[in-house]
């Protein structure tokens, strides 16, 4: 390591150096001589070379105050030097914070662009979740439409065949009770005509009973007289009836 310092107005150059696994002190002023000191020791060598220098003593004032500002001028050089150094890691450092944060831009552009993407990917990952529900459903609706047809129709042709079965025979006992009454109103006349026998003394004559048999026919065959629930009454003809007075 060496130094330059100023001592009573002359240039020195001074250096610390390893001699025999101990460390040496060298000072040099502006005319070439050299005082070598050896650490811990009062006597050094004063001289253009070693050969032919001379041993003095360091501890008179003169070369003290040389030796003392020698080792102050290191001191402030060894110190500038770690400052330097400082700086150098300092700056080295700075660079590579700076590289870093480049580094951590591009990772978080690669983050941004992958969140995009993965966002991208999600809407996308839902509409086919939702297409499929739907392919889904529309499946489920046209399986079960598929499968309940069939039945359907059958049902309806069940249900209206059921459905007729009653009104049938509701018809059918409209019309036994009509001919029922038919058959009353009938048997009504009969017993009034025999009434008007025994009261007028004579014998009546019923020359025509075509309605009771005509009635007697359709109780035994049942028929429906096109599908209506109104009976229709059968047309009266009339009677032939023949009284013979007393003489």
């Amino acid at each position: 390591m060496k130094a330059e310092f100023y001592f009573d107005c002359h240039k020195y150059i001074c250096s610390l150096v390893q001699v025999d696994f101990v460390k040496e002190l060298k000072i040099k002023n502006h005319q070439g001589f050299v005082l070598a000191v050896k650490q811990g020791e009062k006597i050094g060598l004063l001289g253009k070379s070693r050969h032919n220098a001379k041993q003095v003593d360091v501890s008179k004032p003169h070369f003290y105050n040389v030796i003392k500002a020698a080792m102050s001028a290191l001191e402030l050089e060894t110190k500038n030097e770690l400052i330097l150094e400082r700086n150098r890691t300092l700056a080295d450092a700075e660079e590579m914070i700076q590289q870093q944060n480049r580094e951590i831009r591009v990772l978080n552009e690669q983050i941004r662009m992958l969140g995009t993407k993965v966002e991208q990917l999600s809407r996308e990952k839902q509409q086919l979740s939702m297409q499929l529900v739907d392919k889904e459903i529309r499946e489920t609706e046209m399986s079960q439409e598929i499968d309940n047809f069939p039945a359907t129709d059958e049902g309806i042709e069940h249900g209206m065949g059921e459905a007729e079965i009653p009104d049938q025979i509701e018809e059918l006992s409209v019309q036994a009770s009509g001919l029922a009454v038919q058959l009353i109103a009938n048997q009504q006349k009969l017993e009034e005509i025999e009434e008007e026998e025994e009261i007028c003394g004579s014998e009546v004559e019923i020359v025509d009973l075509e309605i009771i048999e005509e009635v007697e026919e359709n109780l035994k065959k049942g028929e429906i007289q096109g599908g209506e629930s109104e009976i229709k009454r059968l047309p009266k003809r009339p009677s032939n009836k023949r009284m013979r007075k007393k003489s």
